[in-house]
Order: structure tokens, then sequence, then C-alpha cells
């Protein structure tokens, strides 16, 4: 049945029209019936009442004065006479004065009221009278009241009978349209017959005509419209391709083009070309005229080839490939490198008026796979070795094995980073009289996926040579920091060369100081060995966090050119004298001699010594009778993550 229903929405409407006709139908008289019955029943006991209140005074006064036979005849009287009363009882000191039943009363129906009997002028009751009333007249009204219910109700159900045909006829025409509708096809138009009608129905079936012609216009614009979008997404996607596979400053076939053409080669080989110190062409005579050479640079490259091989791409920035579609002996590859690195020798780059060459370095593969890795650490390895070219060799799979090792600790580092892994680890530095720490040095160490510590060696290179190395050193600088900032103790930090030329990093260390308040407990470290080119940078930064209160140490002493000059220019409170001088020491005369002079000097200028790398008691007490005034190594701790914040001598 619901089925049906839903089907069409003249059904669903008559369906829920008669269910809540019904319902307001069954409520009405549900209703009414028990209206009717209450008020009814009520005015039968309001009229026992009128006409018991209307003997009992009589009865009163005859029981008060004890005529008994007066009593019994009133209440004769008024059994047989009222035919509502089918019996009445007065019961006066407790005994039955009078009273009369109905010995043929068959009625069912009836209640009883009973009433105190008052002594007259007065409160006391004296009796009561028991009525037996009869529902006879009150069931004839209700049968005569239900008997007008049910017409009413009869009258109201052929009604909603009439109007549900007649809404039936009335959504008849829309379910002729709608089954119409459901065939619709821009290709077929449909005729509305009904438009004709002066009514909704006609206004409706017309505008759903007017609507099908807009259509089907609408729908003919759209096929012409969808034809020239397709044209022009062809044209734009054809354009769009070009862009993808060629370089927008030269023109060349790009990086994809070329990875595309490798995966289409069994064998080839790679030759990529690097213009050498670019960048000082595009910082003395800017970026526009740098473009202006790399295009004329390429348009003289590809000029040299005539046949389709090699295909000429340019990589990125100032590289270019030369691609061969086959491999070849390392005899073919230095005759045709040679001949053209003449060739580039003798192309000539005008800036105005001046004239100027370029230099090229390149790197070679010849193989089946990998081609520009390869090609790249050749190109690398003929960089680091001064030549114009270098050939990929098999004994070059090392320094590929070596890149791998940097890519895979570069992103165990950004790891570590994320994963909050980097910590510092403090060793202490003993004062040589006490024996006891004046304090510690911050070391880097990284945690491993299981809490393992591991050393600097290990990632503090390749660090530096991604942007990863500033990160460590910003989180060195906020841990050491918040650690010692309750502490007496003083704490040392590492900088280097590169972390002191940052301004990043500088600003970075000077709020975090401020912040913790620890820039009389803090020993800015400065690697010695890295050597110092930019003096007056440098200096300038000491003699601000000098300024701030902080402490200076130079670290590594010795192990560099030890430019004395600086100790004696720059404010420095440290000197920490290298291990490599310390480590033979007790066997090394040359060393001993060395730390001597140091350790000569630094008492002069009034700066405090530090030995590292004491590793045990014999280098313990041979750089004590130097003169070294705080000594670190292993001899009296390693680096730990957690150790003690009091120090003696703070």
């Amino acid at each position: 049945m619901l089925n049906s229903i839903n089907r069409s929405l003249s059904r669903r409407i008559l369906f829920y029209f008669l269910i809540v006709s019904l319902t307001m139908i069954i409520s009405i008289f549900f209703t009414f019936e028990e209206a009717g019955k209450s008020a009814f029943k009520k005015v039968e006991k309001q009229k026992a009442e009128i006409m018991i209140n209307t003997i009992l005074p009589a009865i009163s006064m005859n029981l008060y004065l004890g005529f008994t036979n007066k009593i019994q005849k009133l209440v004769d009287n008024i059994v047989d006479n009222q035919s509502n009363i089918l019996g009445m009882t007065v019961v006066g000191n407790s005994k039955v004065v009078a009273s009369k039943i109905e010995k043929n009363n068959s009625k069912e129906d009836y209640f009883i009221m009973t009433k105190p009997i008052y002594k007259p002028n007065s409160k006391e009751i004296i009796g009561r009278l028991h009525v037996i009333y009869s529902y006879e007249h009150y069931n004839k009204l209700i049968k005569k009241y239900d008997k007008l219910l049910y017409m009413f109700l009869a009258g109201i159900s052929i009604l909603l009978i009439l109007f549900s045909i007649y809404l039936e006829q009335l959504l008849s025409p829309l379910k002729k349209i709608v089954m119409k509708l459901k065939g619709y096809s821009a290709k077929k138009p449909l005729n509305f017959e009904l438009k004709d009608r002066v009514d909704e129905i006609g206004a409706i079936s017309k505008a759903l005509e007017e609507m099908q012609d807009r259509i089907i216009s609408y729908n003919k614009k759209q096929e012409d419209i969808n034809k020239h979008l397709e044209e022009m997404v062809k044209e734009k996607t054809k354009q769009l391709k070009n862009r993808f596979y060629v370089d927008s400053l030269t023109g060349l076939p790009n990086r994809f083009r070329l990875q595309d053409d490798l995966k289409e080669l069994k064998n080839a080989t790679v030759v990529v070309l690097n213009i050498d110190d670019f960048k000082e062409i595009n910082d003395l005579f800017g970026h526009r005229t740098g473009d202006k050479i790399l295009k004329t640079f390429a348009k003289k490259l590809g000029s040299l080839f005539t046949t389709n091989y090699p295909k000429l791409y340019r990589l990125s920035g100032d590289e270019f490939v030369l691609l061969f579609n086959k491999k070849m002996s390392d005899n073919d590859i230095s005759q045709f490198l040679n001949l053209l690195n003449r060739k580039i020798d003798e192309m000539i780059f005008l800036y105005g008026d001046k004239e100027m060459n370029l230099r090229i370095t390149m790197g070679v593969f010849s193989g089946s796979e990998n081609h520009l890795e390869k090609a790249d650490i050749a190109l690398k390895k003929a960089k680091k070795n001064k030549k114009s070219y270098e050939i990929y060799k098999s004994d070059d799979k090392h320094v590929e094995e070596q890149y791998k090792k940097n890519i895979e600790w570069i992103k165990r580092l950004k790891q570590a980073i994320e994963q909050d892994r980097v910590v510092p680890y403090f060793q202490p530095i003993v004062n040589v009289n006490t024996l006891k720490p004046k304090g510690y040095e911050s070391l880097v160490r990284i945690l491993d996926e299981e809490g393992e510590p591991i050393m600097p060696g290990e990632f503090l290179e390749i660090a530096k040579k991604s942007r990863l190395y500033f990160h460590l050193t910003k989180i060195m600088l906020k841990k050491s920091c918040e650690y010692f900032k309750e502490s007496d103790c003083s704490f040392s930090i590492n900088l280097s060369i590169e972390d002191i030329l940052n301004p990043d990093i500088t600003e970075y260390l000077e709020k975090i100081i401020k912040k913790y308040d620890v820039s009389k407990k803090i020993i800015l470290e400065v690697v010695e060995s890295e050597g110092i080119d930019n003096y007056e940078l440098v200096s300038k930064f000491l003699f601000k966090m000098k300024k701030l209160g902080c402490q200076i140490a130079i670290d590594d002493f010795g192990s560099g050119y030890s430019n004395f000059e600086h100790i004696l220019k720059l404010p420095i409170d440290y000197i920490k004298i290298d291990g490599s001088l310390v480590k033979n020491i007790e066997l090394d005369r040359d060393s001993e001699i060395i730390v001597t002079a140091i350790v000569d000097l630094a008492k002069k200028k009034g700066i405090k010594t530090v030995s590292e790398y004491v590793s045990s008691k014999e280098i313990f007490e041979r750089v004590k009778s130097l003169g070294v005034d705080y000594v670190q190594g292993f001899y009296f701790d390693k680096p730990r993550r957690y150790v003690d914040k009091e120090c003696s001598e703070n």
C-alpha cells in the first residue's frame, strides 16, 4: 500500500488527508460522547438535588415533632408519583422511620443520594434521608444525543469522501503533465495539450512549453560553446604541455623532457655542463644580463650540433645537459669534450662594450641507469679536482653511497628536530686545585628512536651543509639556558663562525639570554680552528656580548694557525687548549712546549686556560704542572644529560 502511495503525489495527499480526517472524526466523536454523558449525568444529579432539598424541610419538621405517620405518607406519595425516584428511606435515631422501595423495580441504572436531616433552625443532625434515583430519563437523552452525533459524523464523512474525489480529479491533469515530463528529451519536444485551459493547469502547461523552447535554444547554443571549448582546451593542453617540457628562458627542452627521453633509451651518455662562477656574473652585472648571457650561450651551444644527437637541454640555473642515445667509450667522450671545451673557449659574450668568456666544468656518465645522479657526482668530482671534466667510474660508487648517506642523515635530522630529540649533554669543567666543577660545557646530541644518544661526529658536518645546522644551534641555546636558569653553575655554548655571521642566530642568542637571565653564567665558545676571516664582524659581536655580561672563550686553540693577535685584541676570558695538543702531552715534547707557551701568554693577559681531552691521571698531572687552570675530559666524567646544578666555585 505504501509503495502505491509513494508513486503519486495526489495519492499521498489523499492518504494523509484521510488519515488526518479520520483521526479528527474519531477524536470529535469520543470527545463529544464523553462530554455529553458527563453533562447529562450532572443535570440528573442537579434535578435530584433540587427535589430532595424541596421535601427535606417537611421531613425535618415531622421527624423533630415525632410525626412518623406523616413522614411515611410523604415518602409513599413521592415514590408513587415521581417516576425518577425508585425508593426513599428516612432514618432517625439510628432506626428506619419511614421507607418505600418499588417492588417491581427492574431498572439497574440508578444512583443513591444521601442527605443529613437537621433539627429545625439548628445545625444538629437528627437523621438521614436516602433516595434511590433512576437514570431512565438520562438514558433516553443519551440515545437521542448519540443519534444526532452519528448523523453529524456521517455528514462529515460524506463531505470528506466528496472532497477526496474532487481532489483526485483536480490533480489528475498534473499527473498527465508529470507522465509527459518523465519521458522528456531535448531532442524530442513535448506537446502539452492542456495549455489551452484557462485555469492554473493551463498556465502551468503553457509555462512548461515556453521553458522547453528556451531549453532547446540554450542546448543548441551550449553545443556550439562546448565544441568551441573543446577546441580551445586541446590548444591550451598543447601549449601547457610545451611549457611543461620547455625552458621558458632559453626555449630548450627542460629536465622533465630529459627524464622522459632517458626512459626511452636503453643506454645513453649524459654530459652535465656547469658554467663556472656564474653567480659572480649575476652579482656584478645583474640578473637581467645573466639571463641574456644564458640565452646567448644556449643558442651558440645548440648551433654546434646539426644532427639529432646530442640533444641539448637546460637542466636548471647555469647547468645544461647533452644527451647521446648510445653508450660511448671513454676515449670518444674525451675527444668530444676536449673539442667542446675549445669551441666554448672561443665563444665571446658582450656586456656593453666589454667582452667576456665563459668557463665550464663537465661531468659525464655513460650507461643504463641513474644517468643524471652519476653525471652530477662526476661534475662535483671535477670541480673538487679543478678539472674541466670527469667521467664517472665504478670506483666513484663510494661517493654515490656517501651522497645517499647524507640524504638519509638530513631526513633523520629533520625528524629529530620535529620530534624534539635534539638535546644537550653536559661535561664538567673542573678546577685543577679543588677538583670540583666550576661549570659545564653543553654538547649537542641526537637521541635515536630507542633514546640512545648519537655523537655529533655522525651528523654535525652534514647539518652544516644543509640549513638544519642553525636549527640545532637555536635548540641548544634555548635548552641550555633553560636548564641552568636556576643554577649557580656557569655553562658554555659552542658558536661557529657561521653562527656569529648569521644575524638571525645572534639576535636569537641575545633574546634567549635576556629571557632566562643567564648573561652572568653563559660562556660563548668561538671555535678558533675554523679561522676568523671576517675579523671585524666577529670582534664587534664578541664585544657586544661582553657588554651584555657574557664571558668569551676561544675553543680548540692551537689546532689552527693560532693567530695570537686575536688573543691580544679580543675580549677573551678563557682559552681552551685543543685536545690534539693534550692527549699525548706526556709523550710529545713539542706539544708540551706549545701548551706551556699558551699558558704563559694567557697568564700575562689575565686569561684562564682550560685543557680538553684529559683522559688519564698522567695527563692531568702534566697539564696541572704546566699551570692550566681548568681541565675537562673522561678522567673526571663523560658528558651526561642531567648533572648537579650546584658548583663550588660560583
